[in-house]
């Protein structure tokens, strides 16, 4: 296979990985109402939305995982790295923005600039970009990860000593908190930064690579269906929803993300849906802003029409809405981005 050929297939699973995180965002909002309703539903429509929710837990660590895998392999420098801040930070003060407006006429309140300013400038305006603010605080130390990464492909033994420590830390803890390694301050720098290289190093070492298919679906299915029987337990004996199962460094939905993404990477795509593909995985970064107010005005029945998770039946309900919602968010970004230069203002 030639160089620009590999390219092209390294491009095509990383599109088709984006595409399918993202509608797996979707699906784990469009359940979410469901899951917390556990306590005022049927036992049948709680299982049906901890079911899809198992399922897509795995969505957020896919993006954190591709992110490493492409970006710790190139240029680092701290110039690229505050070429990236900036490329992400303009449209999430656009979108903060378009939210605090929206809250602030949903719930009768004055439009206030200052207040949305000052909002975004200690937390996310809305839940979800929560995502963009760590992407934002990975890529400030983008040029620390790119050596410690590039360290970890040379050397096994540091690999190996360094994923027992950020499981330890992050996964164990939590069905286990340990006070000792809170004592040690150890969790910031070896949170999330640590999917980012943990991206990376699967997507570089041949042993990783020569996992077959059928054993990565096999571990990513088996892990869900923990994910899924550890939060019915806990849920079962909690009167308030219990989201630890669900938490995206727990041993059970970091196995499966794991799995998940050994098997995108070995995803092969035809000649003739790359550039389909390319296009639409383009378009991804908006949709994930907009989503949820997508999902909002769907739920609402703003259009004339209501699409809500308990739309005939929950199966029905969430599939239904986040399949309109992934569309609609698409078609949007499409038009919006037929705008010149709209790309640098919503993403």
């Amino acid at each position: 296979m030639s160089e620009k050929e590999s390219l092209v297939r390294r491009e095509s699973w990383a599109d088709a990985c984006r595409l399918i995180a993202m509608f797996g965002v979707i699906l784990i909002h469009a359940s979410a109402p469901v899951f917390y309703d556990y306590r005022s539903i049927s036992l049948d429509a709680f299982l049906t939305a901890n079911a899809i929710d198992s399922l897509a837990r795995v969505s957020v660590p896919l993006f954190a995982m591709l992110s490493g895998a492409l970006l710790l392999g190139r240029d680092a420098s701290i110039g690229v790295a505050g070429g990236r801040i900036a490329r992400v930070a303009l449209p999430l003060i656009f979108w903060s923005f378009i939210y605090a407006f929206w809250v602030d006429c949903w719930t009768g309140r004055p439009l206030d600039f200052f207040g949305a300013l000052s909002h975004m400038g200690q937390a996310p305006v809305m839940y979800h970009l929560w995502f963009v603010y760590m992407i934002i605080g990975v890529y400030l130390i983008l040029p620390v990860l790119r050596p410690i990464s590039s360290a970890l492909i040379a050397d096994r033994k540091l690999a190996i000593y360094f994923f027992v420590l950020w499981f330890s830390i992050n996964s164990i803890t939590i069905y286990y908190p340990i006070n000792l390694i809170q004592q040690l301050k150890l969790s910031g720098l070896l949170g999330w930064p640590g999917y980012f290289i943990l991206g990376y190093y699967l997507s570089r070492t041949e042993w990783s690579l020569s996992i077959s298919a059928r054993l990565n679906i096999f571990v990513f299915f088996l892990a869900s269906l923990c994910t899924f029987y550890l939060s019915w337990h806990l849920n079962a004996l909690s009167p308030s929803p219990i989201e630890t199962a669900y938490e995206y460094f727990s041993p059970n939905v970091l196995i499966a993300s794991c799995a998940a993404f050994l098997c995108m990477r070995q995803i092969k795509v035809h000649n003739s849906i790359v550039k389909p593909l390319k296009f639409f995985s383009s378009m991804v970064f908006p949709i994930y802003f907009m989503h949820l107010l997508v999902i909002e005005i769907l739920k609402g029945g703003i259009l004339g029409i209501s699409i809500t998770p308990y739309s005939i039946h929950p199966v029905v309900g969430i599939l239904g809405l986040a399949i309109v919602t992934f569309f609609a968010s698409m078609s949007i970004a499409v038009l919006i981005r037929l705008i010149p230069h709209s790309s640098r203002i919503i993403g």
